[in-house]
């Protein structure tokens, strides 16, 4: 049987995930490392989703979407 290698999450999406359990809506919730786990890959995936927009010319300055770019999708990165 082949065995299957599982990638780890970035460090920078793993500290993101494991903020989940001290929002105020979150706080009473038992820490559960694999759910952290599982949560910062998705982390990962989005965050190379963005980058991969960014290369469009709608993101770049003077795009239809720079503005929105620079507000909401540039801090998450």
């Amino acid at each position: 049987m082949k065995e299957q290698i599982i990638k780890l999450p970035s460090k920078k999406a793993q500290e993101k995930a494991a903020q989940i359990w001290y929002m105020p809506t979150t706080s009473s919730i038992a820490f559960d490392p694999i759910l952290e786990l599982e949560i910062a890959r998705l982390i990962d995936q989005y965050r190379e989703a963005l980058i991969w927009c960014s290369g469009s010319a709608d993101f770049n300055p003077g795009g239809q979407a720079h503005d929105g770019w620079n507000k909401i999708c540039e801090p998450l990165l």
